[in-house]
């Protein structure tokens, strides 16, 4: 029988298909790894492996190796700015050890692609990185902060250990009473000047009730993300209740220094007449370093307070400024719901909505509390008329869309942002003349970075137009 050359040849297809099998495997291995010596320390952009028009932005910490399992934050911007919200984060998590992934896709509007985007980015990185099952927590500012949220609450197969939410708390729909999964830790970063400030407090009452762990970090500012020394806060106490869980071994210099800080923070806000500070800083003594230290004194400390003439007070003012802020919105937030739907009236409303920001804002230059609430009255509409001007957009409804965009521009006199919407929805209803005015009047007001332009798959009708280039080249 002749088998020798077919033996060969069978021989030397099956070490060929071998070869490629190797070669294969080789480069889905080198897929699924990130290169370690070039990512760790910085901030990368990376594609999901399941779907590349899925991406992320991931910050690595200088020390990451895979032979040990590290804390993740995910986080959330409500523009889908992925390297934005890990930059807030980023010297925190190289000083504590986090891996910080920030989504390229999860942005401000319907729900279900937010948590799709959310859930591509877990996947993503618990197939290729070492993560600390127990320790995974969730981020975001505004929007962001309610995916962040809605993830930790309705991923039941994530186990989300705690959340940190800027100027926002939980989805608007979700039921005041707790739900089945809101077992995690909560943490609120909140300006003074946030229009979702009464939200930190309805959540400071909620959680108060029902016993659950929480942290409210009340510092000077609007609606924005809070600065870093806010952010390391955030991770101290996540690495404080870490050890509280025994998750985390207890580091007795760690929990000293912070407890030492607590006390001081308190002795202080009591110094300085601040009630609301005063509680905090108490309520974290009392809460926090529970099975770390003793923490007695402060227990007794804070049931006094609690019933203490200067907390009442600060309780009553507080709703004040809640109910002041209400009293400041309701008619022009009626309004300008109003305003995309009542052809007959539209002029009379928008003149009315003209006149209401410019009063908040002559109150807002204020002093004292008044300052704080016209503050967050003001950015409460301008962020409702912007949203409104949004959802028009998403509708097609382009004419509707450029009306608000256009009076949310006058509303806030040096912001370029609402010009470029105002700009899009021009470009999308074929008014290319009055796009470019759009444009030219965000770029007199500054927009940072006019180069993005060109980017932006809204305003591609314009990319010809020399009027156009001149902008993007921030000539």
């Amino acid at each position: 029988m002749k088998t020798g050359p077919i033996s060969r040849k069978l021989c030397h297809l099956l070490a060929a298909s071998l070869l490629f099998a190797a070669i294969a495997s080789a480069q889905e291995k080198n897929k699924t790894e990130i290169d370690l010596q070039t990512a760790r320390g910085t901030i990368t952009e990376v594609a999901t492996l399941d779907d590349p028009a899925q991406s992320y932005a991931l910050y690595l910490p200088p020390q990451y190796s895979p032979d040990r399992r590290w804390p993740v934050i995910y986080a959330f911007d409500p523009f889908a700015r992925g390297k934005t919200a890990v930059e807030v984060y980023r010297e925190a998590a190289e000083r504590y050890g986090y891996i910080v992934a920030g989504s390229n896709n999860a942005r401000n509007g319907p729900t279900a692609p937010a948590l799709e985007a959310a859930q591509a980015m877990w996947n993503d990185t618990h197939r290729r990185l070492s993560i600390d099952k127990d320790r995974t927590y969730t981020t975001g500012l505004s929007g962001g902060a309610r995916v962040a949220t809605a993830f930790a609450l309705y991923c039941y197969t994530c186990a989300v250990t705690g959340v940190i939410a800027h100027g926002a708390t939980y989805p608007v729909n979700v039921n005041q009473k707790l739900e089945t999964n809101d077992h995690f830790l909560y943490y609120v970063a909140i300006g003074d000047e946030d229009f979702n400030y009464p939200e930190a407090v309805a959540l400071r009452r909620k959680k108060d009730e029902a016993g659950a762990p929480y942290k409210i970090k009340v510092y000077p500012g609007p609606h924005q993300w809070a600065p870093p020394e806010v952010a390391a806060d955030a991770l101290e106490w996540l690495n404080l209740k870490a050890m509280q869980a025994g998750t985390e071994k207890a580091d007795p210099a760690f929990v000293n220094k912070l407890f030492e800080a607590a006390k001081t923070e308190a002795a202080q806000a009591e110094q300085h007449g601040d009630a609301m500070s005063q509680f905090y800083a108490l309520h974290s003594l009392a809460f926090d370093f529970k099975g770390l230290k003793d923490i007695t004194e402060f227990e007794k400390k804070l049931a006094q307070f609690k019933s203490s003439k200067a907390w009442k007070d600060a309780l009553h003012k507080e709703q004040r400024e809640i109910e002041d802020q209400a009293t400041l919105t309701t008619t022009a937030a009626g309004q300008l719901q109003q305003l995309g739907s009542d052809q007959e009236s539209q002029t009379g409303l928008r003149n009315d909505l003209a006149r209401t920001f410019a009063d908040l804002r002559h109150r807002s230059k204020s002093g004292g509390s008044e300052h704080r609430v016209a503050s967050r009255a003001l950015m409460q509409l301008w962020i409702q008329g912007i949203e409104a001007g949004q959802d028009k957009f998403r509708s097609g409804l382009f004419s509707q869309a450029i009306l608000y965009f256009d009076l949310m521009s006058e509303a806030a006199p040096d912001q370029a942002w609402p010009l470029v919407l105002l700009a899009e929805a021009h470009a999308r209803a074929g008014n290319k003349k009055s796009a470019l005015k759009a444009l030219e009047e965000a770029e007199h007001r500054g927009i940072k970075n006019p180069q993005a332009l060109a980017q932006d798959p809204e305003l591609q009708t314009l990319s010809s137009d020399p009027a156009f280039q001149k902008i993007v080249q921030g000539k």
